[in-house]
């Protein structure tokens, strides 16, 4: 169309070359190039060219050109300046077209690089994630198969303990527990570790007193302590009576112990401190921070940015006379970014070091306090119709001891059929549910109890009993429909006090460790 205006305003309308001629020339040319490409662009700035030198040929104008006064030039120069200047900017155009056609091709090539890097990068990060998880699952098995046979080492310990013992046999079964427990502690050690650095670890947010949770954690550690003839102090502020927090209260006791651990641990004579103090409270939150303090073996300046890297220690004659595989630290550091929270350590070689963190806890005031399993508590659920099934035979024989010593006479089977048959032809009140199992496995068997006619019997609390310690254990659980679960290997008094909820009616209350 532009072409058209040029050649009809030299034939027809205008017959002379203006300001506007040489406009749509300017655009057709620019047009021609950015629409139809660089071949098709010289086709059509020729034909727009080619009318302007026809007329200037044939016409019989005179042609001047402008100095400090106008002088006449002949035609063969004014037309050769016309070409000139016709082709520079045809020339221009297709040079800045090409210049702009290469950037796009070279812009398009590099989207489709980094296509193809991105692919490669997500095959990569699948393969990294198909290793992690396969490493997951991995220590999750081993976990759950070492586990295993430490449950039954910890349990008929525990039974042990329970039908006392002289006082030398006392001491070596206490000896035996500590040794067992430590296992497990690094068992447990290596699989949270593995579970932080694969992000897979949330926070729960349940409702625990804080005083309670301290006060058990300085209760479990005293002993240790004492037999070191360390003084063991323990201050908590009174502002902390009588508030239910909502946080996770396996993670708060995860770190403390291990505060507590390192530091009856390092420190060969004077004192270990705990102290709990309420920096600010408001209608429904309180700023806790938290500070254990030592009088061991300090840590030199140079080596304090280390000891939070895993599977390393201040010193290598630390490993050589302490123990330990210096995964405690790294623990704590990362479970406190878990709350938001960061550690700071404070230290001096040979004098001490003081440990301090701050937690901010959403809490709830306890209108009366909640009632507390002692020691001391009547053991006894004479009349509760306990299930149990375990495939494993040490198992079996720790809890059936277990359980014999709280007056209970449990029907035992070893796998889930068997647990569904006896359910629907029995008559119980509970039933303990391994997870793992032949036949049919824990899920399977309370998918079955479940779906049985009778309604009282489909409902019956099930309680999980498992090694795995896996992230996914108590969201498969709440899946399966079932009513608690137990990490094994189990403290007896956790054991106790859910079934003594069922014997009083009550709902199971998650209490694990």
């Amino acid at each position: 169309m532009l072409t058209l205006v040029v050649w009809s305003n030299l034939s027809l309308y205008v017959r002379e070359v203006n300001l506007a001629t040489l406009q749509f020339i300017w655009f057709a040319c620019t047009l021609s190039f950015y629409v139809h490409g660089s071949k098709w662009g010289w086709l059509y700035s020729l034909l727009n060219i080619l009318p302007v030198l026809v007329f200037t040929i044939v016409g019989s104008n005179n042609y001047f050109y402008l100095d400090t006064s106008s002088h006449e030039v002949g035609q063969p120069i004014y037309i050769f300046i016309i070409v000139c200047n016709f082709f520079m900017i045809i020339f221009l155009q297709s040079y800045f077209f090409r210049s702009f056609n290469n950037n796009i091709m070279r812009l398009n090539m590099a989207k489709s690089e980094l296509g193809l890097l991105n692919k490669k990068l997500n095959q990569t990060l699948a393969e990294v994630e198909k290793l992690s998880n396969s490493r997951m699952e991995f220590l999750s098995t081993m976990s759950h198969e070492i586990r295993t046979p430490l449950n039954g080492v910890i349990g008929l310990t525990n039974v042990l303990l329970l039908e006392n013992p002289r006082k030398d046999q006392e001491e070596n079964l206490d000896m035996l527990k500590f040794s067992a427990e430590n296992l497990l502690l690094l068992v447990n050690n290596v699989l949270d570790v593995n579970k932080l650095d694969s992000s897979k670890s949330e926070l729960e947010k349940v409702g625990f007193n804080l005083v309670e949770l301290i006060t058990r954690t300085y209760s479990s550690s005293k002993l240790r302590a004492d037999e070191k003839m360390l003084e063991f102090k323990l201050f908590i502020d009174p502002v902390l009576e009588g508030k239910l927090v909502i946080s996770d209260p396996t993670r708060v006791t995860q770190v403390l112990l291990n505060l507590v651990n390192n530091a009856i641990k390092f420190t060969e004579k004077g004192s270990i401190s705990l102290s709990a103090r309420a920096l600010s409270l408001s209608k429904n939150k309180i700023k806790v921070q938290f500070t254990m303090e030592d009088t061991g073996i300090g840590i030199s300046p140079d080596n304090q940015h280390i000891i939070f890297e895993p599977f390393m220690q201040a010193s290598a004659s630390t490993t050589r006379n302490y123990g330990g595989t210096g995964l405690g630290l790294q623990i704590v550091e990362k479970t406190l970014s878990m709350f938001g929270s960061k550690i700071s350590l404070t230290s001096e070689e040979n004098v001490g070091s003081k440990f301090v963190f701050v937690i901010d806890f959403n809490y709830i005031v306890l209108e009366e306090q909640m009632p507390i399993l002692t020691k001391n508590i009547q053991n006894d659920l004479s009349g509760l119709k306990v299930l149990v099934a375990e495939d494993n035979a040490v198992n079996r024989m720790v809890i059936d001891k277990i359980l014999k010593k709280w007056n209970l006479l449990p029907a035992i089977v070893d796998d889930g059929l068997r647990a569904v048959e006896s359910v629907k032809n029995g008559d119980f009140d509970v039933v303990l549910m391994d997870l793992h199992m032949p036949i049919m496995d824990g899920y399977e068997a309370t998918a079955g109890i479940r779906t049985l006619k009778d309604q009282t019997k489909a409902s019956i609390p099930i309680i999980a009993l498992t090694a795995s310690v896996n992230e996914k254990v108590y969201l498969n659980v709440v899946d399966a429909k079932m009513d608690d679960y137990l990490t094994k290997p189990f403290n007896p008094e956790h054991l106790f006090a859910k079934l003594k909820a069922v014997a009083n009616g009550l709902n199971v209350i998650s209490n694990n460790d």
